[in-house]
């Protein structure tokens, strides 16, 4: 009997699961000649046609890295952070504008996926309760109406324009949260997606630390035929205090600075818990630490301290003890390196009663309530605080609070909420001590992401947007196969009945 047609495999397999399959290369003589090809032609592209050298080297990496890996959600999701994490954010489709960036497309197309696998029930996905979901229908609810409410008032080309987009760009965010919650099977996938978020970290900082010592800047030379140059977005290296204030493939050194300091606790559980491949680990581990300084910038630093205040908690006295002269060690590198450029982050800090951008920040808020007072309830819809018309806004919540009015506000706090509460009761509740490490870091991941949000407007930009919304689907997932689906009787008991036990252990 064929293998496909064994009912006790079939029986086993989940969501896009295929019959194992050895993949080793040398069964696959083929893919070394792609391999192979694929490399002699990149070669032949970049010295006879340069501009398709990228595509040529791209295309070889996709086919090869599709035939090895295994046909599941994980991969959709790598797909998605490739597309994040390895274009430059002002690469679009020219016919969409902003809303044609690649990250953006892959998200709307696992919004599709997540419909299919839902409408199809022996396909696998998760369908108990799910609090992440429930707030997704809110959120939903709140966009439509907003939109609505901004139609109903009347908009001019530029605000309409932009409340399309805006309405793309949340349906690109339901489906990065859903199918991200509900198709991740066990904690191995969750860390495996996480360990590629780290990755694409790890390549924005090894871009930035090019562009910051005046190598070569990559996100100039990466061109794809189809995708062209968005005009509105800012140069991808600028100057502060004498020194290159880079973004790596960001769309901003802000953006670019706070996602770093977002993969920093997840990077920093993969190390400590790595069973193989650990010097890589700690490698990508030094290359994140090492490139937040770069962002040049309080958001990086605000958002650094958050994440690894939330997350060192967490951890032995011993194990922070440890990483104590790793720390040290590379604040030195960083002086050595770039003598000056730690005094000029502490400058930002010390001088921030006399800085313009402080000034400017605060000015938001008038400019703000004075349009959200005749808008309160739903605002004057999403995307349609365009800053031709009206200002730059930086605080992602009075975006929200203008655009999408007090509900629409309350959703997205309720967001991050969950996701936060979520990966705590990760921590605090699941048998396994990798999944409580892990539920731990993304806590502390999504409470830098909500800090970082009140100093500039966080989900316009690409890379923190797609950041954001995986890290915390993340967490619902965990939850789902760490808390809620592990029998209550093998839960751990809340932290305060543990430590009283402890207590009671150590007098008896």
């Amino acid at each position: 009997m064929s293998l496909l047609h064994r009912p006790e495999l079939r029986s086993r397999l989940g969501l896009g699961e295929f019959i194992p399959i050895e993949r080793r290369i040398d069964r696959h003589p083929w893919l070394a000649a792609v391999a192979l090809g694929g490399g002699v032609l990149a070669v032949c592209a970049e010295v006879f046609v340069p501009d398709l050298a990228f595509l040529v080297f791209t295309v070889t990496v996709l086919l090869a890295g599709y035939a090895f890996s295994p046909k599941d959600e994980v991969t959709g999701l790598t797909l998605l952070l490739s597309a994040t994490f390895l274009l430059p954010a002002n690469l679009v489709l020219a016919p969409l504008g902003q809303a044609g960036a690649p990250s953006g497309l892959f998200a709307g197309g696992l919004l599709l996926v997540w419909f299919c696998l839902r409408c199809a029930p022996d396909l696998g996905t998760d369908r108990g309760f799910q609090p992440l979901r429930v707030v997704v229908l809110f959120a939903v609810v709140s966009q439509l109406a907003s939109y609505a409410a901004g139609q109903v008032r009347g908009l001019s080309p530029l605000e309409a324009s932009g409340a399309n987009a805006g309405l793309l760009g949340e349906l690109g965010a339901i489906g990065v949260v859903l199918y991200t919650a509900d198709t991740l099977r066990d904690v191995r996938a969750v860390r495996r997606v996480l360990s590629r978020v780290t990755l694409g970290a790890a390549v924005l900082a090894f871009v930035a630390v090019l562009q910051f010592f005046d190598v070569v800047d990559l996100a100039k030379l990466i061109r794809l035929p189809g995708l062209t140059l968005h005009e509105s977005t800012a140069d991808f290296v600028q100057s502060r205090d004498g020194f290159n204030r880079v973004a790596g493939l960001a769309t901003h050194p802000i953006e670019y600075g706070v996602v770093l300091s977002m993969a920093l606790p997840l990077a920093l559980q993969l190390a400590l818990t790595a069973k193989r491949h650990k010097p890589a680990r700690w490698l990508v581990v030094a290359m994140i630490a090492g490139g937040i300084p770069l962002s040049i910038g309080r958001s990086a630093v605000l958002a650094t301290g958050v994440a690894l205040l939330v997350y060192l908690v967490s951890l032995r006295l011993r194990t922070i003890l440890n990483l104590a002269p790793f720390a040290v060690a590379g604040v030195l590198v960083v002086q050595v390196a770039a003598p000056g450029l730690l005094s000029s982050i502490k400058s930002l800090f010390t001088s921030a009663g006399t800085d313009p951008s402080i000034e400017g920040r605060t000015d938001d808020y008038a400019a703000v309530f004075g349009l959200w007072q005749h808008h309160p309830v739903f605002g004057i819809g999403p995307g349609t605080y365009v800053p031709k018309l009206y200002r730059v806004l930086d605080n992602e919540y009075l975006y929200e609070l203008v655009t999408l009015g007090v509900v629409g506000l309350a959703v997205g706090l309720a967001l991050f909420a969950t996701g936060y509460c979520l990966a705590r009761r990760v921590h605090r509740t699941a048998p396994d001590p990798d999944a409580r490490g892990m539920g731990q870091a993304l806590a502390g991941s999504i409470a830098a992401a909500a800090a970082a949000a009140f100093t500039f407007d966080a989900f316009g930009f690409a890379i923190m947007f797609i950041t954001t919304q995986v890290l915390i689907g993340c967490a619902a997932a965990l939850w789902r196969v760490s808390v809620r689906d592990v029998p209550e009787a093998d839960r751990l008991p809340p932290t305060w009945i543990r430590r009283l036990a402890n207590r009671t252990l150590r007098v008896t």
